[in-house]
């Protein structure tokens, strides 16, 4: 094996480990990242509203990432198809969902058993 070839390889290794390591905080069962997150939208959104605020200043990257997240996984979701059965108001503005699952009242270990789908399901579908 040539000099470049090895050295192609270990570059490709390590790209698709450091692709790993970012992917990981974006997990698919994490209710508490999606909670936080939406929290997130509604800081940025308070502090958008506020007289002489400059939110896009105010707001750092990490930030914008989290409500992004959020924001992402919500209109996701709304653009399926769901069924209510027991609920009779179903929400559909994005920002009212985000809104409802940062304001969920679970306890920090039941957060940590609740999986996402249900989170935007309660969301989603309220009485």
């Amino acid at each position: 094996m040539t000099d470049f070839k090895r050295g192609l390889l270990v570059a490709l290794m390590l790209v698709s480990g450091s692709l790993q390591a970012k992917e990981m905080p974006f997990g698919a069962d994490d209710a508490q990242l999606l909670q936080q997150s939406c929290r997130e939208v509604l800081e940025i959104f308070e502090r958008k509203n506020q007289a002489a605020s400059y939110a896009a200043v105010h707001t750092s990257l990490a930030e914008a990432m989290r409500a992004g997240y959020c924001i992402g996984v919500v209109v996701q979701y709304s653009q399926q198809s769901h069924d209510c059965y027991s609920s009779r108001y179903v929400r559909s503005s994005w920002f009212e969902m985000a809104k409802a699952i940062a304001n969920e009242s679970i306890g920090e270990m039941a957060l940590k058993r609740t999986d996402v789908s249900a989170l935007l399901q309660r969301a989603y579908c309220y009485d």
